[in-house]
């Protein structure tokens, strides 16, 4: 454990802080940043507002929540029609592993965070040990839906094997930035995670899903070091 403030920080949240810490080290003055969404983006946030050389950093985010953070450290957040490129996107992920295939949309931001990753020129994936693993097939996938095809999906995706769950929030449907589902799926067994977003992105009422597979630089926190890869 250590201290932040008067708080104390589990190994996990002081393994985020490092990552982002790090990951704030590329951003310059004059960029345009795409911003991403999740615990470990906060500390990404906090960091960039103690800087005092960012007074023409721009900032696309990926949520209300995030613009809302960014905003309150002082940081500028611009509309994406203002812009005509990404220099850099920062964010963390649910999953990772070796080959850089990523699960996220545990925020519920998956859709927005996608966009700006696929119109960044540059990508850094931020992240505590945990997120790491060596099979990323056995997590769910969000996967963003229209709220009319709810019941059409959601019997597609049991037809073809598999698992669905709705997610829940104060005890009503999700609802992401776009106002649209969010439903959380269990792969079959022996499906890959690629040839299940590509399927899944085929079903009517299907936005998005979120698999990442994009060349991006990894900055991974353990106990005992900081290990970009």
């Amino acid at each position: 454990m250590i201290m932040h403030g008067d708080t104390v920080m589990s190994d996990a949240e002081e393994q985020k802080q490092r990552s982002a810490k790090k990951a704030a080290s590329y951003v310059k003055d004059g960029m345009v940043l795409g911003l991403g969404t999740g615990s470990t983006v906060r500390w990404l946030i906090e960091e960039l507002g103690t800087r005092k050389d960012l007074t023409h950093l721009k900032i696309i985010s990926s949520s209300k929540d995030s613009q809302q953070r960014a905003q309150q450290h002082g940081l500028h957040i611009i509309e994406p029609k203002l812009v005509d490129h990404i220099d850099l996107v920062i964010d963390g992920v649910d999953q990772i592993d070796e080959q850089k295939q990523v699960i996220k949309g545990g925020g519920g931001a998956l859709v927005r965070e996608k966009i700006l990753a696929e119109a960044a020129e540059h990508i850094i994936w931020i992240m505590d040990a945990s997120k790491r693993v060596s099979t990323i097939e056995a997590y769910p996938l969000p996967v963003e839906i229209v709220p009319f095809s709810l019941p059409f999906v959601i019997r597609r995706l049991k037809a073809k094997g598999y698992t669905v769950k709705q997610r829940q929030q104060d005890g009503q449907a999700y609802c992401s930035d776009n106002r649209n589902f969010i439903l959380d799926v269990l792969l079959p067994k022996n499906r890959l995670l690629c040839e299940a977003h590509e399927e899944l992105r085929h079903i009517a009422g299907v936005v998005e899903t979120g698999y990442f597979c994009m060349d991006a630089v990894c900055v991974t926190a353990s106990a005992k070091e900081l290990l970009i890869w």
